[in-house]
């Protein structure tokens, strides 16, 4: 099914629409992953191993991306300049996604476990990210202002949320051992939101009016 997140009048933003669709699926499956195995036992070899294949196929989906786009701007010149760059701007924040997913894989592998006072909570918050990845998706797809605009207030308020998570973390009675892993994945979880409100709001504001953090 061709999305549409990128208007354009050339096939090659119908092989974009289905590039950021399979890149998106690839980070949510990375990411569910990623956070599973903060919950399981000692052997996640495999678990590591499938984070780091699928991120793999979103970099090289990124490359992909970025080199049809740049053959597309050659033939077309300046025509579909502003299409482009906010393609662009998508992949380059998925990409960006994959990697805070490794990073979250990686706590676990260094042998950080939610423990089972903790385990309610995270659950409930893996369970959100993770379903804000098809949620990305849908907004991507009808490119509706208010639905844009309310995935953009859910995500900010959950960015707040893991903000507020590392301050109290900085004032926890708790050992470092414990409460820096947390802080690291706070942040994690909140760059990964960041991007996706990012991708979200990329295709519905022009770039010469956005406010979008390159460096998110």
């Amino acid at each position: 099914m061709v999305l549409s997140f990128f208007r354009g009048d050339d096939g090659v933003f119908d092989t974009v629409d289905r590039q950021v669709t399979e890149m998106l699926g690839a980070c949510r499956h990375a990411f569910d992953l990623a956070s599973s195995a903060l919950l399981a036992g000692d052997e996640i070899g495999a678990i590591g191993e499938d984070v780091r294949s699928t991120d793999r196929i979103v970099n090289q989906l990124e490359e992909d991306v970025r080199r049809e786009l740049v053959v597309h701007a050659a033939v077309r010149g300046g025509t579909d300049i502003g299409i482009v760059l906010s393609s662009l701007l998508v992949v380059k924040k998925l990409e960006r996604v994959g990697d805070q997913c490794k990073n979250i894989f990686d706590l676990a592998d260094q042998g950080v476990r939610i423990d089972d006072a903790d385990r309610a909570d995270f659950d409930e918050h893996r369970s959100t990210v993770s379903r804000l990845f098809a949620e990305a998706v849908e907004v991507l797809a009808a490119r509706d202002e208010p639905a844009i605009a309310a995935y953009t207030e859910r995500a900010e308020a959950l960015m707040s949320v893991y903000d507020d998570r590392v301050n109290e973390l900085l004032s926890s009675d708790r050992p470092s051992s414990w409460g820096v892993p947390q802080a690291m994945l706070a942040r994690y979880l909140k760059r990964i939101v960041a991007n996706l409100d990012g991708c979200a709001r990329v295709v519905s504001t022009p770039l010469d009016r956005s406010d979008i953090d390159l460096d998110e």
